[in-house]
């Protein structure tokens, strides 16, 4: 059977985060975690979750500056003398 969950110690390793900045996210609730007795345990769909969140967030800024420069470009060939 396959694993569900893991420590936060392998969900750095599997993101290739520190583990100071993984508990810090697990903290702020940026990635899902469970109490199970003592132990805080990552689900794994909750690491594919934060990882689709981050590729969404890097698409949305990289077709906002598409955008910005296409309006640099249009600004700019405005402006050229003929």
């Amino acid at each position: 059977m396959d694993q569900l969950n893991v420590t936060v110690d392998e969900c750095a390793h599997i993101l290739g985060l520190g583990i100071t900045k993984t508990k810090r996210l697990v903290q702020t609730g940026d990635i899902l975690s469970i109490r199970i007795g003592r132990r805080r345990l990552v689900p794994l769909t909750a690491i594919s979750e934060y990882q689709r969140k981050l590729e969404d967030e890097a698409r949305a800024d990289h077709d906002g500056h598409l955008e910005q420069q296409q309006r640099i470009n249009a600004f700019t060939r405005k402006r050229r003398p003929a």
